[in-house]
């Protein structure tokens, strides 16, 4: 298990900064399109190889579809729209209050109680996330505000999947609700696409290829696929705090990569996180 959870923050920590290469070449919702696509394209294969039990009913079929749409349609869109305007590693730190998001839906939908410890961890995490953003430390322009209601709207949506799934589907089923969930996001992005962005801006080519190979068969499909096997043994806001250590893969790359400095401050706000995710799952 070790191993899967090493691969799969490694890649979604690395996702920030192909996303900021491919939206040079292509538009956000087009990028998210060729993203879930190839992630369906490659999920459903993986059902074989990996021999999944537990057939889905019509109605688990539909309804995955459907949780798709804010699963990964609304996520990867308003992700990818918000990241043209927001540099990749404060993206990152947007986006993931998603587990966050998860535990608070986690109280109504699975009837968890959290105690007073996995709430003070909750906020610290919160505190965390402000302090890694710098927001209330430095000034955010005013048209940028309406790019990081996006990125959190984007991680609201998927954390109402992932609480969903827990509800609904159980051991098997939640690999195979993954790729049905796939199937609708695709459709959904595709018809988003299509009627509000050009096809004609996208800049056909290798780069764009092994971006789209990155993001949607490896960010996508295998680490979708690592992520709902996991969710077959722990708890959805335990599992979902333990990816607050993607923040550090995505700072630290997107210094690598493109430059971004990380300084004392936000180190401050990782630590807090850190601390965060401890709490969380020491009350779980």
């Amino acid at each position: 298990m070790g191993g899967l959870f090493a691969v799969a923050i490694t890649v979604w920590g690395l996702n920030y900064s192909f996303v900021g290469e491919g939206l040079t070449l292509c538009p956000p919702l087009w990028l998210a399109f060729f993203r879930v696509l190839s992630g369906f394209i490659t999920a459903v294969p993986l059902l074989y190889v990996m021999r999944t039990g537990g057939p889905l009913t019509t109605r688990q079929k539909v309804t995955a579809c459907l949780l798709g749409i804010p699963g990964s349609a609304v996520f990867l869109g308003l992700w990818l729209v918000g990241e043209q305007r927001i540099p990749p590693g404060l993206t990152s730190v947007f986006i993931y209050t998603y587990p966050l998001w998860t535990l608070f839906l986690s109280v109504p939908i699975l009837g968890e109680r959290p105690g007073a410890t996995k709430i003070g961890g909750a906020f610290l995490g919160f505190f965390g996330v402000a302090l890694a953003s710098q927001i209330g430390f430095v000034k955010v322009p005013l048209s940028d505000l309406g790019a990081v209601a996006e990125l959190v709207a984007a991680a609201f949506s998927f954390s109402v999947m992932n609480v969903c799934f827990k509800r609904i589907y159980k051991g098997d089923e939640l690999l195979r609700a993954n790729a049905w969930q796939l199937f609708g996001s695709t459709v959904t992005l595709g018809l988003w696409a299509s009627l509000t962005t050009p096809a004609g801006n996208i800049k056909w080519g290798l780069p764009l290829l092994f971006d789209v190979l990155w993001l949607g068969v490896l960010g996508t499909a295998v680490v979708y696929t690592i992520y709902f096997h996991l969710m077959k043994r722990y708890s959805a806001s335990s599992l979902a705090a333990y990816f607050f250590m993607v923040l550090i893969v995505a700072l630290v790359s997107s210094y690598l990569i493109f430059g971004e400095k990380v300084n004392l401050l936000q180190g401050t706000g990782v630590i807090s996180i850190m601390v965060a995710i401890y709490l969380v799952n020491r009350a779980g």
